[in-house]
C-alpha cells in the first residue's frame, strides 16, 4: 500500500508472528502518555504478548503495521470488534450494523513521527471498517492524537465516562 514508489513505508496486516511488536507498541504508547509506570513495563509487555498471540488468530484483534523498506515495524494500530445492541447513528437514524469497532494502539515510534504514518494507518483501518460494513467506530484519543482524529471526522462524545473502581 505504498503511496508512491519513493515511499520507504508499507502498511500490512498484523499476524500472530507480530505479537511482540504489537505488545511493544502498546506498552510504549501507555508509557509515552505517562499512564504506565516504567517499573510495570515488563509485566505488561509479557501479558500483552500473550494476549496478541491469542486474540489475533481468533479474529478478536485486527491490526495493521507500518514497516520500513527493510521490514522493520515502526508504527501500528488496530481494533477490537464487538456486537452491540441496535442504536442510533450520529444523525439519529438506526445504525446499519450491530458491529462496532473500537480503534486502539495507534502508535508511531519517535524516530518515524511526522511521516504521516498514523494518518495512513487510520485511513487503512477506516477503509477496512467501511468494506466490512462496520456500523460504529470508536476510539479513545490522547491529546496528541485528537487533531488527527478530528480531521478524520471523529467527534468527542460528552456523555462518555470511565469507572475508576475507587
Amino acid at each position: 500500500m505504498n503511496s508512491s514508489s519513493q515511499d520507504p513505508y508499507t502498511i500490512r496486516r498484523a499476524t500472530v508472528q507480530d505479537a511482540a511488536a504489537l505488545a511493544r507498541h502498546r506498552c510504549d504508547m501507555w508509557l509515552a502518555m505517562r499512564d504506565l509506570k516504567p517499573e510495570s513495563y515488563e509485566a505488561m509487555y509479557r501479558q500483552c504478548v500473550g494476549y496478541f498471540q491469542e486474540a489475533v488468530p481468533r479474529g478478536e484483534y485486527h491490526g495493521w503495521l507500518a514497516c520500513t523498506d527493510v521490514g522493520e515495524v515502526v508504527a501500528g494500530g488496530g481494533l477490537l470488534l464487538r456486537r452491540i445492541a441496535p442504536f442510533p447513528d450520529a444523525n439519529g437514524n438506526l445504525c446499519p450494523s450491530e458491529q462496532q469497532a473500537h480503534i486502539l494502539n495507534v502508535f508511531t515510534e519517535p524516530a518515524h513521527r511526522g511521516c504521516g504514518l498514523a494518518r495512513r494507518l487510520m485511513e487503512t483501518i477506516l477503509a477496512w471498517c467501511k468494506a466490512e460494513h462496520i456500523g460504529s467506530v470508536t476510539l479513545n484519543a490522547s491529546s496528541e492524537g485528537k487533531p488527527l482524529y478530528q480531521k478524520l471526522h471523529f467527534a468527542e462524545v460528552p456523555n462518555f465516562m470511565k469507572w475508576t473502581n475507587a
